[in-house]
């Protein structure tokens, strides 16, 4: 069912608006929605945004603000350690090992606007909004917890493993480098 995006509205998930329908076919971000965002938006732990046509909940994500830290014992060897500390900051900033982040906690695109392109247009909106905000807070990173059937679709966007500890979990930590865009 290909709706014109341009039919689509962003908005703010506040405590009156009802959520319509959406089925993303993962039960736990069908639940995080409709179960757990508003309370979540309450507590001050995360917003979450839904893209709406008339009828349905068409995608939604949340985000929070993160903190990445880093410490050598997280990284299989002193070397991957090094490598991250050089790509995300200069030479006299490298004892820094907590960065400032945007997380995307949740994304979801109902069902039946899946593989549409739209996943990769709402990542690369929170990533320019990230980096166009950057003169009113710091941020250095977006961040994901990325289940294992979004890690190609993350990698395509330019996200990169943390570590690889994680190898083999239900999620990966990845990470995009704000500083990227504007070289």
């Amino acid at each position: 069912m290909e709706e014109n995006s341009s039919a689509f509205s962003l908005i703010l998930l506040t405590d009156s608006h009802e959520i319509k329908l959406f089925d993303c076919e993962d039960e736990d971000l069908n639940e995080f929605l409709f179960e757990k965002a508003k309370d979540f938006k309450k507590q001050f732990l995360a917003t979450t945004f839904l893209i709406e046509s008339e009828s349905r909940t068409v995608a939604y994500y949340s985000i929070f603000h993160d903190s990445l830290n880093v410490e050598e014992e997280d990284f299989a060897s002193k070397s991957s350690f090094k490598k991250l500390l050089k790509n995300l900051v200069s030479h006299p900033k490298r004892h820094l090992k907590s960065f400032p982040a945007l997380k995307i906690g949740r994304l979801g695109i109902d069902k039946e606007y899946k593989n549409q392109g739209l996943g990769s247009k709402i990542v690369s909106n929170i990533i320019h909004e990230a980096f166009d905000s950057n003169d009113r807070q710091a941020c250095k990173l977006i961040t994901v917890d990325a289940y294992n059937q979004s890690i190609g679709f993350y990698r395509k966007m330019g996200f990169e493993f943390l570590t690889s500890n994680d190898e083999g979990e239900d999620t990966r930590q990845m990470y995009f480098n704000l500083s990227l865009l504007h070289l």
